[in-house]
């Protein structure tokens, strides 16, 4: 019977996580797409076959984040089901205890923690490093059609660019501005035309403007306009280099992979590095190791969070006892934007080293498992 038993509860768990984690991965996939690549693809920057793609190597991503909340809100229905129609009652009468009875839990917990880890450590830092590089690929296979006429481009930074319409392969009435850090115009620069190449050798934008002219604003004051008229200067062909590290991240030229790019052997390279030079100077942690180490405990942290909102999940479910999806899927919510506010909290002491932010992403994970096992522990007793 206790055989029987179990692999009730986990038919029931499995089905109820899988269609959870479904509608997260689709939610989520759905607003970074809308985010990253949508409008390129409706401004026919992007070809639809690479949207596919770029949603494929989105899924690594959105599935660390979509693991937790699946096991959370698969516990909340199935359990608050099986409580609300009094089958646990049921169990515990036969003579189960309240462990016995979420054991499949903790065992699709655990199965799912594992998963966790290797996606967050190892699948999710490589899809972002492919995603980048499809998404260059697809600009450079198709430089002009990146540049929308009648539309202010923001995407390179310390340019603002505009085009007012194009004929076939030639872009006219270019305006561009040059900002500096502070976001002020020092250069501002009108052609009648222009023409979008991709240099393979730098990994460039080579944007070649045409009859027009340039005006150099004061670098100390460019927003002064009293006294003496800006520097203008007339030119019959100007290029201008638009690195695509600015737009995707870091070229293949000069490749420094980001620690969130960094697959796990990656990120224990460069902390065995940190290490090296604090050895050789004799000074403390250095802060990009404290980085490296807040990486790497914050991925498995978030890995463990699947069996700690499991475990908080049991004996909620089991107390309030509702069937209904939509509740248990706003109480799913409710538990996970806590859990997540906490992450963020510790995420806020990174510059702090004294306070050990790397040990202290960890607490969230003890404070739900501590409160997710006294409320088991209660809920036995009754």
């Amino acid at each position: 019977m206790l055989n029987l038993l179990h692999r009730h509860i986990l038919k029931e768990i499995l089905v109820a996580t899988g269609l959870a984690m479904g509608l997260f991965i689709f939610v989520l996939l759905v607003g970074n797409a809308l985010r990253d690549v949508a409008e390129l693809v409706v401004a026919g920057k992007l070809d639809f076959w690479v949207f596919l793609k770029v949603l494929g190597l989105l899924i690594p991503y959105v599935a660390s984040f979509a693991l937790p909340l699946g096991m959370l809100t698969g516990t909340l229905i199935a359990l608050g089901r099986l409580s609300s129609q009094r089958e646990i009652t049921a169990m515990k009468s036969a003579g189960l205890s309240l462990y016995q009875i979420a054991a499949p839990v903790f065992l699709i917990a655990c199965v799912g923690m594992v998963v966790a880890v290797v996606v967050n450590l190892q699948y999710a830092p490589q899809s972002r490093v492919e995603r980048k590089a499809l998404m260059a690929s697809a600009l450079t296979d198709n430089p002009v059609g990146f540049i929308e006429e009648r539309r202010f481009i923001h995407e390179f930074p310390g340019y603002v660019i505009y085009m007012g319409g194009r004929d076939g392969s030639t872009m006219k009435d270019f305006w561009i501005w040059e900002l500096d850090a502070q976001k002020r115009v020092t250069l501002f620069l009108r052609a009648a035309e222009g023409a979008l190449d991709f240099d393979e050798a730098n990994k460039d934008l080579i944007l070649t403007l045409k009859n027009g002219t340039a005006e150099k604003r004061d670098a100390d004051n460019p927003e002064a306009f009293g006294g003496d008229m800006p520097d203008s200067l007339f030119f019959g062909e100007l290029p201008i280099a638009l690195p695509l590290d600015q737009l995707f991240g870091d070229s293949d030229r000069k490749r420094k992979v980001r620690i969130k790019e960094m697959t796990f052997a990656q990120l224990m390279e460069q902390r065995q590095a940190e290490l090296d030079k604090e050895a050789e100077t004799g000074e403390g942690m250095t802060e990009e190791r404290l980085k490296v180490q807040m990486h790497i405990q914050k991925n498995f942290a978030l890995a463990f969070s699947v069996f700690s909102l499991a475990v908080f999940g049991v004996p909620l479910a089991i107390q309030v006892g509702r069937k209904e999806t939509y509740a248990n899927l706003g109480i799913a919510l409710v538990i996970a934007m806590s859990y997540y506010f906490l992450i963020i909290m510790v995420s806020w002491l990174e510059d702090l080293p004294a306070l050990r932010p790397d040990l202290l992403i960890w607490l969230p994970n003890i404070i739900f498992q501590s409160i997710g096992f006294w409320m088991i522990r209660r809920a036995s007793r009754h």
